[in-house]
């Protein structure tokens, strides 16, 4: 966590340099940069070796600077000014990275390398790192020039811990007064029981923009805290893992890719002992009985994390699918080993693995949203670019949610529906609403599937579902050349029932109840509009008779959105007559002077 504070007050003074406090106390490591010294001339403005640190130690904690002193990459290019800082002392002016793009490991980076350890048993974690950063509008630089500065509005902090990347924050405004940074730090990451060494880098970046002939930013009193691990009487220790990175460059293709027995081995551990296999995120993959027995062949690519965990009586939330970032109790995680996993195809996309549901909706259709809880379905072992799809069982792509929490599952009517996440590479085709999932081409996985069922309040889970296609338009109708729909324009999602395909004009009267909609002849009707629908049933339904109209069907039914096939003639007379549908009628008794009607509505 970021603290900032605008100071006018300096920080109080520091101990004496590797003096040793009570117990109790935290750990300090403080860079004042009182010592700043830079002249062209005898090369001092290339020589950072001025900048060093004053520990305050523990009889627990021991820190020191690895490095000696704070450092830049080629400092013979990234130079360094001296300018007045906080409490009429020195500090440092220094160039910065020129783009507004956050590039971590950037050369003109400040960097510290920071020795941390215990003092006998126990562990201790490097907790917080503060210091007074300025962009000023105008630089000056003591026994030296100053004017208008093009300076910096951003700044980025990145830890290392032993070569890995811990903690990594960009964006963070950089101010034009002095202004106090603190960055707060916990977890096991941060934690160790012997000697470690985290390499700490400060990055400006993204200038102003301003037409100023000198681009720097300024710093002063760097201090890094260490502390005690509060264990609360916990003594369980994942100790440390040593072995890997471990390198498969061929998962997928069936073959087993397995850590040989024994090439990772654990040292400092205490407590009751077990492995775990996390992806990237810390989500759990597996709970094996050791390395050597876990198959990763078959997670697809990525990266997964082996870890040794220790525990002291009961713990919760071991379990895959949880993160273990949320495991509670009296426990302790090792360093990770990293296990990179490529295919052999190029193609490293992995939808991975989603947990949540199946999830049930039994009243839909009733206007009350049904929607799933933010947060009840997480996906692990992912790899590539990230998505969300909704599929009918089928597999026809409904919706592309940015989330699954924002779909509103009463929409859809009954049926049950299938949640994806879905990984990529490079550009893709066919991820659209209304094509099928099993169509999609390109760089591309899909995880597992997540059900959503939902059921009518009313009992009739009849749908038709959606149709995607058309409209189609024939030019030509009445010359006697078929005019047909190719087979497979007309595709259908989300339905459920038995289903059938009807064809209606547009008023709702039924024309047809084709097999499917490519065997109808479109040349005979003449002129007009047809519409196509898919119809779901449940049992019995009655009304669904050429000539009737649809909207009298009675029974458990749903009808799908239509599809509009237009029909004009090749003459430019569109006119139609149309069908008639009744009859014939017998009159037996005319001339009787009793009236011999047709009755209302029973010629259509």
């Amino acid at each position: 966590m970021r603290r900032t504070f605008t100071m006018v007050l300096a920080m109080a003074a520091f101990l004496t340099s590797m003096s040793y406090a009570d117990s109790g106390n935290p750990a300090t490591l403080f860079f004042d940069l009182n010592a700043c010294t830079s002249f062209t001339l005898d090369g001092t403005n290339t020589d950072y070796s001025e900048f060093t640190g004053v520990a305050t130690n523990t009889n627990q904690i021991e820190l020191s600077a690895a490095s000696n002193n704070l450092y830049r990459a080629n400092p013979t290019i990234n130079r360094h000014s001296c300018t007045p800082g906080i409490n009429n002392t020195e500090a440092m002016c220094i160039s910065y990275d020129m783009s507004c793009d956050y590039r971590p490991g950037n050369t003109r980076a400040a960097r510290i390398d920071v020795s941390l350890s215990p003092v006998g048993s126990g562990a201790v974690r490097l907790s917080n790192l503060s210091f007074y950063e300025m962009a000023p509008v105008m630089f000056d630089w003591i026994d030296g020039p100053s004017g208008p500065n093009n300076y910096p509005t951003l700044y980025g902090v990145r830890i290392l811990r032993d070569g890995q990347v811990i903690f990594d924050q960009g964006g963070n405004e950089a101010t034009t007064d002095w202004t106090f940074e603190s960055f707060d730090f916990s977890g096991s990451d941060f934690e160790v029981t012997e000697e470690t060494v985290f390499t700490v880098e400060i990055l400006g970046y993204c200038p102003v923009g301003n037409t100023a002939g000198q681009s720097v930013w300024d710093l002063d009193e760097i201090l890094f805290t260490a502390e005690c691990v509060d264990t609360g009487g916990c003594n369980a220790s994942g100790g440390t893992l040593t072995g890997g990175p471990f390198t498969f460059d061929s998962v997928g293709d069936g073959v087993a890719d397995m850590i040989p027995a024994g090439s990772i081995t654990s040292t400092n551990t205490n407590g009751d002992l077990l492995w775990l296999v996390t992806d990237s995120q810390g989500y759990i993959l597996g709970i094996p009985p050791m390395p050597g027995a876990v198959n990763f062949d078959n997670p697809g690519a990525g990266t997964c994390l082996i870890w040794r965990l220790a525990s002291e009586g009961t713990i919760t939330g071991v379990e895959i699918g949880l993160n273990a970032s949320d495991i509670q109790g009296c426990f302790s995680l090792s360093n990770p080993v990293e296990v990179i996993r490529n295919n052999a195809s190029g193609c490293n996309a992995n939808g991975g693995e989603l947990f949540g549901g199946p999830f049930i909706f039994d009243s839909v259709g009733d206007g009350i949203p049904d929607m799933i809880p933010a947060g009840s379905i997480t996906s692990a072992n992912t790899n590539g670019t990230l998505g969300w799809v909704v599929t009918d069982s089928q597999g026809y792509i409904l919706g592309l949610p940015p989330m699954p929490s924002v779909v509103n599952f009463d929409n859809p009517g009954a049926g049950t529906c299938l949640i994806w996440r879905i990984a990529s590479e490079g550009t893709i085709t066919g991820a659209e609403v209304g094509l099928n999932a099993n169509d999609i081409q390109g760089c591309f996985s899909l995880s597992n599937p997540i059900e959503v069922i939902r059921t009518n309040a009313n009992g009739c889970n009849a749908n038709g579902g959606e149709l995607f296609g058309g409209p189609f338009v024939f030019d030509q109708v009445g010359d006697g050349v078929p005019d047909m729909i190719p087979a497979g324009s007309i595709t259908s999602a989300n339905t459920n029932g038995t289903l059938g395909w009807v064809v209606t004009d547009s008023q709702g009267y039924i024309l047809g109840l084709p097999p499917m909609p490519s065997v109808v002849n479109f040349d005979n009707p003449g002129a007009g509009t047809c519409l196509i629908w898919r119809i779901a049933s449940e049992g019995t339904i009655t009304g669904a008779e050429v000539g009737l109209n649809a909207n009298d069907i009675q029974g458990c039914f749903s009808l799908s959105n239509p599809i509009e096939v237009i029909r004009t003639n090749a003459s430019g007379c569109n006119a139609n007559g149309g069908e008639l549908f009744g009859g014939p009628f017998v009159f037996d008794q005319v001339g009787d002077g009793v009236p011999d009607m047709i009755p209302a509505g029973s010629i259509t």
